[in-house]
């Protein structure tokens, strides 16, 4: 069975455990956390949005950007348009399974708006 690798830019809310005695901010920590997963290409952004002190680390919610790197079946690609974006539950399970994340909500797609605002230069 042949494989594709894609990279998926997602936009997700996730609960996650970054420890305490992390160097830097609450961003940081997270941004390091998710670097540790290995299909993570990426993290463009963290914005911490709810706090949890517990005992040995902090419980936080946040919603993040990033690249991930999902090895997708050839044969096992979705071709009907009411399925969900492709990459996105293979791309949700990789950041479900990394080490101190305990939740994925409300993933989709990063869609970039760079070029809807950028004019386009004319030579000549």
């Amino acid at each position: 069975m042949a494989t594709v690798c894609q990279q998926v830019r997602l936009v997700a809310d996730l609960t996650m455990n970054v420890p305490r005695d992390a160097a830097g901010d609450l961003e940081c920590g997270a941004e390091r956390l998710l670097s540790g997963i290995d299909a993570v290409d990426a993290v463009d952004a963290v914005d911490v949005t709810n706090l949890q002190p517990r005992l040995n680390d902090l419980q936080i919610e946040a919603t993040v950007t990033v690249a991930v790197d999902v090895a997708e079946s050839a044969e096992g690609r979705r071709a009907d348009t009411d399925a969900t974006e492709p990459g996105v539950e293979a791309a949700s399970a990789v950041l479900a399974d990394g080490f101190g994340v305990t939740a994925v909500d409300a993933a989709q797609l990063a869609h970039s708006t760079a070029g809807a605002d950028t004019p386009v230069q004319e030579y000549g």
